[in-house]
């Protein structure tokens, strides 16, 4: 029996309630609300037992979070004029956070997805004999950047050191480890604009002459069209003549200059690893500076100081098999050679022991340096 819906008189009606349509597409995937400590501007006093170190970073609920002490006590003037004065930002797992540990003072601390650099603080001002509270920009934690090697800061002179403090940039460091975190800033998720109405088939045109290969790595993405992107070299999302455009994977488009708004998700990084992997973009063979320049950002401090210690190059995004052949795990870096990688997680670990394989987390691995 044929059965008819009367789709048009359906729609009319819902026209009649204000309604209006929403686009979707059959690969939309609906996505679960972001946990209230993404949402809350001004941070939550968490338990900070709870608080996870993913790759030696600091998470909570999911999400990528940075601690601070908003009490300033009496130098609270100083600090809302300098915030450089005030207490430091803290971004990872640090030397710091372990003494305030001991000293029983942890719970000083509160946590806050922030990528503006400025925090909400409060304290006594002896100037006007009252408490105040406002906004400061607070530098970040040192300790942390050395316990990161963030850019290379333990390996690096004194005056590269100097610019790492003075160019960190909040934004940039949450979009750099987003592949570690389920959530991201909402400013992350925002809907951008700027472009030309002709932009997608302008970008679309522009990716099939380049064959859907990266200009920058060469990964063949002609299976993985959505991972290729159409980047604006000189940053004018308006100026779309030929000469002005790049296509360039996702993890090579987030990397490029004031593109701090970018991010990947574990999933996709994986996956343009795996093919990197495939078609022989990513060995041993590779020099340093390849590596560096193809490697998941959370892992480049690590491998900085590997440089430094003269550790043999790592297999980056490298497949682990059993005796069968089947991959059972797939790691950011592997010496094969060694039967020695670093995980993504303690169950890796635990699966890799069993076919006689050593393990890192990546937080252990930057503690033991």
């Amino acid at each position: 029996m044929k059965l008819s819906f009367p789709a048009d008189a359906l729609w009319q009606q819902v026209q009649k309630m204000g309604a209006v349509k929403a686009e979707y597409t059959l690969d939309s995937v609906l996505k679960d609300p972001p946990p209230p400590i993404v949402t809350t501007p001004e941070g939550l006093d968490v338990p900070l037992d709870e608080v996870t170190t993913p790759g030696g970073l600091l998470g909570y609920d999911g999400a990528q979070v940075v601690l601070y002490i908003p009490d300033h006590g009496k130098k609270i003037d100083t600090v809302l004029a300098q915030g450089d004065k005030g207490n430091r930002v803290h971004i990872a797992n640090c030397q710091t956070l372990d003494d305030m540990r001991r000293k029983k003072r942890f719970q000083r601390y509160r946590a806050v997805v922030n990528i503006t650099g400025d925090f909400e603080v409060f304290g006594f001002s002896m100037s006007r004999n009252r408490d105040v509270e406002g906004k400061a920009r607070l530098q970040v934690c040192i300790n942390c950047l050395k316990h990161l090697n963030y850019k290379g800061y333990l390996t690096e002179s004194s005056r590269k050191r100097e610019i790492i403090i003075n160019s960190f940039s909040l934004k940039e460091f949450f979009a750099e480890n987003s592949t570690l975190f389920r959530y991201l800033p909402t400013a992350f998720t925002e809907r951008k604009s700027g472009y030309t109405d002709d932009w997608k088939n302008v970008s679309q045109s522009y990716r099939t002459r380049q064959n859907f290969t990266c200009e920058s790595c060469r990964v063949d993405l002609n299976q993985h069209k959505y991972l290729l992107h159409t980047h604006h070299s000189d940053g004018n999302k308006r100026n779309n003549h030929s000469s002005n455009l790049i296509a360039l994977c996702a993890d090579c488009h987030r990397k490029q200059p004031l593109h701090d708004h970018m991010f990947i998700k574990a999933s996709d990084m994986a996956l343009l690893q795996k093919l990197r992997q495939q078609q022989g973009l990513l060995n041993s063979n590779s020099d340093w500076e390849d590596i560096f320049q193809l490697i998941d950002p959370p892992y480049e401090g690590l491998v900085r100081l590997y440089r430094k210690n003269n550790v043999m190059k790592p297999e980056v995004g490298y497949e682990i098999t059993d005796d069968q052949g089947q991959v059972i795990a797939e790691v950011e870096l592997a010496w094969p050679d060694d039967k020695f990688a670093i995980t993504k997680s303690e169950d890796q670990k635990m699966v890799l022991a069993k076919i006689d394989w050593t393990a890192q987390t990546l937080q252990e691995a930057l503690y033991s340096h």
